[in-house]
Formats: structure tokens, sequence, C-alpha cells
């Protein structure tokens, strides 16, 4: 299994990204989010990564946060869902929308993605909102609502240029030391903080 990818991104395409290691370019299909790839095109970047082997067919699927490979995994595992109906899910819905969605019942949003009907999304609902809630109470501590301070902390820090995966950790951190208990602009100023080094306390 490999768990990821770094190297120079050098081009952009839809629903791919190609990844130079070394002399070797390396194609990798990813969710149809690439506007934010796009910007980083010559940089270094880190991908997640699924590797599917069907056949003489070797794919690799790549992901910029941990998990969002993770979701794609729980995905895959329903009945119906393969890789290309979930990466369609999580290239039009975010991780925290595509779990919130699933824990409220929530199918209109479900259905926002190309492919997922009413009877697609039930099926989702119905064998993943266990695993969700688990996933939640072990990565996610506090409770994510599509309008919560920690939801927006998170993605106002992403438009910062952090990746979702540094947001969320620093956020998650961010509402420990603060015991839950912040607004949504206290929450930002904390995190920040430790992302600059900070131990959160800064005000």
């Amino acid at each position: 299994m490999i768990e990821y990818l770094r190297g120079k991104l050098v081009a952009v395409l839809p629903g791919r990204a190609v990844l130079e290691i070394g002399a070797v370019g390396l194609s990798l299909e990813t969710p149809e989010q690439s506007g934010e790839l796009e910007q980083l095109i010559g940089t270094e970047v880190l991908f997640y990564t699924r590797l599917l082997l069907r056949d003489d067919d070797l794919r690799v699927i790549g992901f910029r946060a941990a998990e969002e490979r993770d979701l794609f995994n729980l995905i895959t595992g329903v009945s119906g869902f393969g890789p290309r109906l979930a990466l369609s899910l999580l290239g039009s819905l975010t991780v925290a929308q595509i779990c919130t969605a699933v824990l409220e019942e929530d199918l209109k949003t479900l259905c926002q993605a190309p492919g997922v009907g009413q009877k697609m999304g039930q099926r989702l609902i119905f064998e993943l909102k266990e695993k969700v809630s688990r996933l939640y109470t072990a990565e996610l501590p506090f409770p994510v609502t599509l309008d919560s301070p920690r939801l927006e902390s998170i993605e106002a820090l992403r438009s910062l240029g952090y990746s979702n995966s540094e947001a969320a950790v620093a956020v998650n951190k961010a509402m420990a030391a603060g015991g839950g208990a912040l607004s949504g602009e206290e929450l930002l100023k904390k995190a920040l903080n430790l992302l600059a080094g900070g131990s959160g306390e800064g005000r």
C-alpha cells in the first residue's frame, strides 16, 4: 500500500493531476476540485493515495487530505458506489458536508453529486451513518454542522492557503484549548496563533 506521494505538481486536468517524482511523471486521479490545485502547479505537494488494481488496470487515486481518502474508502465499501461515483461525491462536496449530510439524513445535499440519486443517497446514509458517527467520535471530537464556528474557521484558514488537514488540526487544538466554547472569531485567532508556532493563547 502506498500511503502517500510527494513531488512536484506539473499539470492539473479535470479529475487528474500529474506529479513529478524524480524523473518519473505519475498521473493521479483526483476528485474534481481542481481550483486549489491549479494554484500549486510548480510547487512540491503531497497526495494521500489509494491504489486500485483490477485485472490489468492499475490506478492511483490521490487526495489532498488523509480524511478525504478515508471517506473515499468508506464510500466505495457501499453497494453500488465504485471509485468513479465516490470521486464524483468528493468532487462535489467537502468531507464535512458529506459526513454531516449522512448523519442528518440530508438527501438533498448528497444528491447534488452527479450520479447520486435518491436511492443511492438513501443507501449511502443507511450503510454509512454508524461508521461516520464512529469516525466523528474518533477524529472530529466536536460536533460539526455546516454553519458551525469550527467549519467556518477551517474554511477561513483554507482561504489563507493552509491545507484542509493543517486547518482541521489547528482548529481542533484551538477548540480543545478553549474548552470548545469559542466564537468563530476567537477560534480563528487561536488557530492562527497555533499555526504560527504559538501556544494558542494569543488574543
